[in-house]
């Protein structure tokens, strides 16, 4: 039992290596791509932005700069500046706030200028800097918008784990959620609480 909890530690350590380096890699491929369509997605904005709302050359990219305007339509606002610019670019982070399963379940990542979320053990994180794991085509897209404590208990990626039942989780279970859970306070903000989840393990 000692060396297998040990095995599953070892894992969840070398996964979150994984994670970060993973991260930048993509982030670096991403800027180089854009930077290459960067004088056309320039252009396009100097005439207003897409859509005609009429905001000019567009929101200001990087700087600490969120680009958040007034009158985007939900999602426009990403593909407005993934057209534009040639730097990274996040929406802006999750107020701080609980929210219930049904609010939770809307930034699973299918709308890019919404940011990402998930819950561990009942407390919610904005993973948005992780998109390329937990956005529509990351590795751990069913993570997102729900309480994913069994499936990180289990280190199951199957949709049915992704609940917040940890009832029937062994100690080494809980013992792995909890790595999981230090990993994401160490790396992505808290949010709040999920007021109406099914978590039913130790706090």
């Amino acid at each position: 039992m000692a060396d297998t909890k040990g095995q599953k530690g070892w894992i969840v350590t070398l996964v979150g290596y994984v994670l970060g380096a993973g991260i930048a890699v993509a982030t670096t491929i991403r800027r180089s791509k854009r930077s290459k369509g960067g004088s056309k997605g320039g252009a396009r904005g100097a005439k207003g932005g897409m859509h005609g709302h009429g905001h000019g050359g567009g929101p200001p990219v990087g700087k600490g700069h969120h680009g958040e305007q007034r009158g985007d339509a939900p999602g426009q606002l990403a593909a407005r500046l993934a057209a534009m610019g040639d730097e990274e670019w996040f929406p802006p982070p999750m107020p701080k706030g609980d929210l219930t399963v049904a609010e939770l379940k809307t930034h699973d990542g299918s709308d890019g200028g919404k940011p990402i979320l998930l819950a561990a053990k009942g407390t919610i994180y904005d993973v948005t800097r992780g998109r390329d794991f937990y956005g529509p085509e990351g590795a751990y897209h069913i993570f997102a918008g729900v309480d994913c404590s069994r499936a990180l208990a289990t280190m199951s990626l199957k949709i049915e784990d992704c609940v917040g039942d940890v009832s029937d989780a062994t100690g080494e279970d809980l013992s792995v959620l909890n790595d999981w859970v230090v990993k994401f306070q160490g790396k992505y903000p808290a949010v709040g609480k999920l007021l109406d989840g099914d978590y039913n393990g130790p706090r």
